[in-house]
C-alpha cells in the first residue's frame, strides 16, 4: 500500500477550516449573545422543566418511547430507500424480501396502535391528572 504525503493536505485544510468556523461561531455568540444574570439563570433546568428545590423531578417516559418509535421506523425507511435504489439488481427475490420486510413493519405498527403506544395525547393527559 503506497501512501502519498500529499494526500493529507486537503484533510488538513478541511480540519483547519472547521476549527476556524467553530472558533468564529463561539466568538460571535460570546459577544452577541444575551448577558442577563438573574435568579432563573442559575436555577437547575432539565428537559424543559424548572426544578423547584432540587434536581429530582418526575418526568414521564412516553415522549421518549414516541421518539424511539420514530427512530426505528425512520431507520426502516432508510433500508427501503437502499432497496429502491437497487430495485433492478435485486429482482423478484429482492421484491419478495422487501414485501416481507414491509409486512413485518406493518404488523409492528398495528400492534403499537392496538396497544395504545401511539396515543400520546391520551397518555399525557392521564399523567397530568395523576392517574
Amino acid at each position: 500500500m503506497n501512501w502519498d504525503p500529499g494526500q493529507i493536505g486537503p484533510i488538513l485544510i478541511y480540519f483547519i477550516i472547521t476549527l476556524g468556523l467553530i472558533a468564529g461561531l463561539l466568538f460571535i455568540s460570546h459577544f452577541l449573545g444575551p448577558k442577563t444574570l438573574g435568579r432563573e439563570t442559575s436555577a437547575p433546568y432539565e428537559s424543559g422543566i424548572m426544578s423547584a428545590g432540587g434536581a429530582r423531578v418526575k418526568f414521564t417516559s412516553h415522549f421518549f418511547l414516541f421518539a424511539i418509535f420514530f427512530v426505528i421506523f425512520d431507520l426502516e425507511t432508510l433500508y427501503l430507500f437502499a432497496w429502491a435504489i437497487a430495485f433492478k439488481e435485486a429482482g423478484l427475490l429482492g421484491f419478495i424480501e422487501a414485501s416481507i420486510f414491509i409486512l413485518i413493519l406493518l404488523v409492528a405498527l398495528i400492534y403499537l396502535w392496538r396497544v395504545g403506544a401511539l396515543d400520546l395525547i391520551k397518555r399525557h393527559k392521564q399523567k397530568q391528572l395523576g392517574k
